[in-house]
């Protein structure tokens, strides 16, 4: 009984992360300028995008070495091996494929497939520049670890975390995988500098606020 709790607690917690981090990237979506790349025509997968879907949010890195592609996602995560066919990007993680298929300058289609779905998903990813997917990749920081406050008061917390147990070696790092701050190339920390997140109890520790700071000065998060 204990398993299945610990299993129930952890798909609510994937869900709540799920619209939370869609939530977020539309917010981001909103205010990104055009192609992040100038030299989009002539290398149609390479670079940065970002999409959201309805309950999900998408983060690619797609660079060259050697000649074949590699491909990093939520932000900077290897996702499986590549291939082409038919002028599509492939990878393939076994348990779910990625079709990756350029739809012009600035914009891919992803489709999903493979055993996790029962049917075929499709999202549009749209090109961003380094600092656009480093101030998304801080968004999709804060939804993972709202994700694991919501975990933390699932499995019986009466409130919130103090502070110092939500930091990349507090207790909360042991129940999520600790996103990191692209700005730094090092884990979020609490802090104002851009990638970093501000995390505060209220109302006696039943509330919080958590924001993610980004590049122009502007919050993420509520």
């Amino acid at each position: 009984m204990a398993d299945a709790r610990r299993d129930h607690i952890r798909a609510k917690g994937a869900l709540f992360e799920a619209f939370a981090a869609a939530a977020l990237l539309i917010a981001l979506l909103a205010g990104c300028g055009g192609s992040g790349d100038s030299a989009a025509a002539d290398e149609p997968f390479a670079g940065y995008w970002i999409g959201a879907g309805k309950a999900q949010m998408t983060l690619v890195q797609i660079a060259t070495d050697g000649g074949k592609y590699i491909v990093l996602a939520n932000p900077d995560v290897p996702v499986g091996d590549t291939g082409e066919k038919d002028g599509s990007l492939i990878v393939d993680s076994h348990a779910v494929v990625m079709t990756f298929t350029p739809a012009s300058a600035d914009k891919l289609t992803l489709e999903f497939t493979g055993e996790m779905f029962k049917q075929p998903q499709g999202i549009s990813l749209k090109r961003v520049d380094e600092t656009q997917y480093a101030d998304a990749a801080t968004a999709y920081g804060v939804s993972a670890i709202k994700r694991g406050l919501a975990m933390w008061k699932a499995g019986g917390g009466k409130k919130y975390p103090p502070p110092q147990e939500v930091t990349p070696t507090g207790m909360l790092a042991q129940m999520i995988r600790w996103p990191g701050n692209l700005f730094t190339g090092q884990p979020m920390h609490p802090g104002e500098s851009e990638g970093d997140y501000t995390y505060t109890l209220l109302a006696g520790g039943k509330k919080y606020s958590l924001v993610g700071h980004l590049s122009d000065g502007s919050t993420v998060g509520s």
